[in-house]
């Protein structure tokens, strides 16, 4: 949007055309806002009788959501959160662009920033020097490893440190990426 690629008004299906057409506009403001209408992408999994640690892909989530007849709600009319609206905004900025998000956001965001520690794990496979394993603990006590598997960014994945997490509040206040203010728009 700030580089006039896009505008917030533009219909989603202009980038994603995989989407059926609802019967109403969904525009990249409703995505970002979570008014899209669109179904979580974990709610369609558990729907398909799908596992949740499979493994999933931004292609398995639009044609997900490209097999829904209908959305939850009109667009604009409602507020639900809905991870598959954020990784299609991923998606946006991957066929806009020509770059992954986690390539774009390191060269428009977190490079600017100098957070050279931040990225999307756009690969669940790579190793990631300094990280922990994450763990669940189990009904009956005791734990086990709760990996993530999944290469979908956007809705999150993203790897940073507290360094970095300084340096990304304090953008905040600097406006250094997105420029005096942009937190008011």
């Amino acid at each position: 949007v700030e580089q006039g690629r896009i505008s917030l008004d533009d219909d989603v299906r202009k980038y994603i055309p995989e989407l059926p057409n609802y019967g109403a506009k969904i525009t990249i403001d409703q995505l970002v806002h979570h008014t899209s209408g669109l179904r979580d992408f974990w709610a369609l999994v558990q729907v398909a009788g799908m596992r949740f640690d499979d493994g999933y892909t931004v292609g398995d989530v639009i044609r997900l959501a490209a097999r829904q007849k209908h959305l939850n709600f009109p667009p604009g009319t409602e507020y639900d959160y809905s991870n598959t609206g954020y990784i299609a905004l991923g998606l946006i900025v991957q066929r806009v662009t020509g770059k992954s998000l986690r390539d774009f956001t390191a060269e428009q965001i977190f490079g600017p920033l100098g957070m050279t520690s931040t990225h999307f794990r756009d690969d669940h496979t790579m190793l990631e020097p300094g990280r922990a394993s994450a763990y669940s603990p189990l009904p009956e006590g005791g734990y086990r490893i709760n990996v993530w598997n999944n290469d979908i960014v956007g809705q999150g994945g993203l790897i940073l440190t507290v360094n970095d997490l300084l340096k990304w509040d304090e953008n905040f206040y600097t406006g250094k990426v997105g420029g005096p203010g942009f937190l008011k728009r």
